[in-house]
């Protein structure tokens, strides 16, 4: 499958956008999700209000999760794209890519963590801002007392560079050994959700790399596949696509497939239309990733909600993307 950079920056930044108000408003208005582990009674929460006049924000904190999966799934296409048949150092591949998240992470956390202690007194402990910094806060149980997983999003760093160390080891195994890693995976999933049945557990996984093995892997595979699509196919693909993915968010036994048709539907959106606004949040998403957990923490202990949740996301993700284009823009001034 040949994405075009346009197409790759639209899914990144639509899935960004998404991103940004999923983290916003499931806990500016204590909404759940079935992210870490399925819930029915989340579920049911979902469906009663799906047509109320709060239905958007509870789509959002409901299924906004998803697009974290293609991220990954972006990411083992775009490394398989750019490494191909290359044969890789793993010592200078590995170490490339630890200051690449380095440089994105380091300078906000520090940020984060001064003025929320400074100004909004927030404890931090040592230790869990040594995990944070080196990449291994996902390793931990996130109820352990002794570690403060504030501001929450950062376990993707750790998650990701898993992914980066074990890249240079399954890059050159032939497709059909991918297709039985994405296939054992899913059984994994399933195993975990029907007999294992154990939250934390789920949690943990969830955090790191056997999480989201499926869409990472599924990149590597549409990467080598010489799938094409037309945009006649996308208009009955969308839709259907769609429509499973909600039902793999509503129904337990789908519940593994979620990531996959999340991936599946913004593919077949980018083959329908593509806009340059979107384009633009993809170049700067990185930088969106890092910086908006530093401005949601600033509205979290500034405003009141009550009343005001449409103005203050406007006004969040506003600022959030000035913010992450200067960002951008001094990191690409600083390499």
């Amino acid at each position: 499958m040949n994405l075009t950079k346009e197409q790759c920056l639209n899914i990144k930044g639509l899935a960004i956008f998404i991103i940004m108000v999923h983290n916003f408003v499931d806990h500016l208005l204590g909404i759940n999700c079935n992210e870490m582990y399925y819930t029915q009674y989340v579920t049911d929460a979902f469906l009663a209000n799906l047509f109320t006049k709060s239905s958007l924000w509870y789509i959002f904190s409901f299924a906004g999760w998803t697009v974290v999966a293609t991220f990954f799934f972006l990411s083992g296409y775009g490394l398989s794209k750019k490494y191909g048949d290359q044969k890789i150092g793993y010592a200078t591949f590995a170490k490339q890519h630890v200051i690449k998240l380095w440089k994105l992470l380091v300078p906000i956390y520090l940020l984060y963590m001064l003025v929320s202690c400074l100004i909004f007194h927030t404890d931090f402990s040592p230790q869990s801002s040594i995990a944070h910094i080196t990449f291994t806060i996902n390793l931990f149980k996130f109820d352990n007392s002794g570690f403060i997983i504030d501001p929450g999003v950062y376990w993707f760093f750790g998650a990701i560079l898993q992914f980066y160390l074990i890249f240079p080891i399954i890059k050159n195994l032939r497709t059909r050994w991918l297709w039985a890693i994405l296939v054992a995976f899913i059984l994994i999933y399933y195993f975990n959700l029907f007999v294992i049945s154990n939250d934390d557990f789920s949690e943990w996984t969830r955090h790191n790399f056997i999480g989201w093995t499926v869409p990472f892997v599924l990149g590597m595979i549409a990467a080598r596949t010489r799938i094409s699509l037309t945009k006649g196919q996308c208009l009955i693909l969308f839709p259907i696509s769609l429509l499973v993915l909600f039902l793999c968010l509503t129904h337990k036994t789908l519940a593994p497939f979620t990531e996959v048709w999340a991936i599946v539907s913004f593919i077949s959106l980018v083959h329908l239309f593509t806009l340059r606004a979107i384009s633009f949040l993809g170049i700067i998403s990185a930088s969106v990733f890092v910086i908006h957990p530093f401005v949601r923490m600033i509205f979290y202990n500034s405003f009141d909600a009550e009343g005001k949740v449409l103005v203050l996301t406007i006004a969040y993700l506003i600022i959030t993307i000035i913010l992450a284009y200067l960002h951008n823009k001094l990191l690409k001034r600083l390499s």
